[in-house]
């Protein structure tokens, strides 16, 4: 073997063994559980699977940051979003095999979570605005009795926009009274594995929680208006709750200059136009971050939703509200409840925005059967519901589907064919695509046919020359026929 074909060997194996890194860009947390009861033998496994999950990523300074905590008796910070020498990948796996090995005891799950929001998930510890965060906790579920309530430290999480997923592993977590605490955290994104030899394998599965599929990976950028509820039946917490879901949905748009623009309407008694689409200082993920991080928590009285949406028909999807024709119209409405009983008919309200081409996504949070009429009124099918603000971010990926999702549209019709045949009757047809644009997400497929075809030349053939029979018959038989008169 030649030296050269060696070489080529060699770099085929390593192209074909090459990790393939995730396109999602986000400051990745993970809170690693080194009590004893996972026993010193499974140590190599679960290192080997957060090394693997790690290499998923593209660690650079300008692309995903990691930060990692172990925890048992205390909880330990070992690096921070910020810490510039672990902005790459082999810095992170080296600082994983020297943190994840001594076991202690017991599991306080209530120290692990507290760290994290205390010293983790913070500006001043790296976390970017503009940037998705994501939280993944291993844990095999047992948590010592002195655990202390926690809720508040979740909720100060999704507060910031952090996506929350648990990963369950062994026999134990799966047992009711453990379950339902990893269900306290993690909601939807929980998943289970069933031993620690099969945590490497579970690596895609846990990826996939953490950067759901991109429906608007192929989209161009959008129009998209958030009309926001700040009546005071919501409460601060909950606004803020909300407030955290809005920052989580909008770190995975991408917004600029060409792509998307944001709208934003908060409304109570009345609408208040925050921001429109021609607003250019919002033309990053991070400026409507920072945008929607400052609006004010002070809540008003009554709702008023038909007002919400007249305004967003009225001021943002029109030209002097920046709407473009060239790009999807998306509207987004999130409310606690029914609108006021003195609000006008929503039958006299929509039409205008559909006429504009305007998707309309509703989200409903808490006594959903007390409005769902109404949603349904406003959106149609597109209606989503939480049961309460604190499970919003179980919607993440239905929403963010809703959001970038384009009804099917045709291109022109083709010019007609030429006809097949030039007397006796013919055929024509014409085509057209339902790529203008083509379905996105959840969208809808066209409504109507690809093809259709008119007759043509239809005058009868002349019967007295051959040539003129094979041209209209264009057959044997009409030849033969033919023949026959002469």
């Amino acid at each position: 073997m030649t030296v050269l074909k060696f070489v080529i060997i060699l770099l085929s194996i390593s192209l074909a063994t090459a990790e393939e890194k995730s396109r999602c860009k986000l400051d990745l947390g993970l809170l690693v559980d080194t009590t004893k009861s996972i026993k010193e033998v499974n140590i190599p496994k679960l290192v080997a699977a957060l090394k693997h999950l790690v290499q998923k990523f593209d660690i650079t300074g300008d692309g995903t940051h990691v930060s990692l905590e172990t925890f048992s008796k205390q909880a330990t910070l070992h690096n921070k979003f910020n810490d510039e020498q672990y902005h790459g990948e082999d810095a992170i796996l080296e600082l994983i095999s020297n943190s994840v090995n001594n076991l202690a005891q017991p599991t306080r799950l209530d120290k692990a979570l507290r760290l994290a929001k205390d010293e983790m998930f913070k500006e001043a510890s790296g976390q970017r605005p503009g940037v998705r965060s994501a939280m993944v906790l291993y844990t095999d579920g047992r948590s010592h009795p002195d655990t202390e309530d926690f809720y508040l430290d979740i909720v100060a999480l999704k507060m910031r926009g952090v996506r929350i997923i648990v990963v369950g592993i062994g026999p134990d977590a799966r047992k009711p009274k453990y379950r339902q605490v990893l269900d306290y955290i993690g909601g939807t994104n929980l998943f289970f594995v069933d031993d620690y030899k099969s945590l490497d394998d579970a690596t895609n599965d846990i990826l996939t929680l953490i950067c759901p599929p991109d429906p608007c990976e192929n989209s161009k950028g959008m129009d998209v208006a958030f009309i926001i509820d700040k009546t005071s039946s919501l409460g601060v917490p909950n606004f803020l709750l909300l407030r955290g879901f809005l920052l989580e949905l909008v770190a995975a748009l991408n917004i600029g200059p060409d792509a998307t623009h944001t709208g934003i309407i908060t409304f109570s008694r009345k609408p208040k136009v925050l921001s429109d689409f021609a607003n250019s200082g919002l033309y990053s993920n991070e400026a409507v971050h920072d945008f929607l991080a400052k609006i004010s928590v002070v809540l008003g009285d009554r709702t008023f939703t038909d007002k919400a949406l007249m305004a967003a028909a009225g001021k943002l999807f029109t030209e002097e509200g920046g709407d473009r024709p060239d790009f999807p119209n998306v509207l987004i409405i999130l409310t606690d409840g029914r609108t006021n009983p003195a609000s006008k008919p929503f039958s006299t309200i929509i039409p205008l925005l559909e006429a504009k081409d305007v998707r309309i996504v509703a989200v409903g949070i808490g006594q959903y059967e007390d409005f769902q009429g109404q949603l349904e009124e406003i959106a149609g099918e597109n209606v989503h519901n939480a049961s309460n603000f604190d499970k919003l971010s179980d919607l993440f990926s239905d929403i963010l589907a809703e959001t970038c999702s384009v009804d099917g549209g045709f291109t022109r019709w083709s010019l007609w064919s030429e006809c097949d045949a030039r007397c006796g009757g013919g055929v024509q047809a014409r085509t057209r695509n339902c790529t203008n644009p083509p379905p996105q997400g959840n969208g809808k497929t066209c409504d109507g046919p690809l093809k259709e075809t008119r007759p043509c030349n239809e005058q009868p053939c002349s019967d007295g020359v051959i040539h003129a029979a094979v041209e209209c018959h264009g057959n044997r038989a009409a030849l033969n026929q033919a023949a026959l008169k002469f």
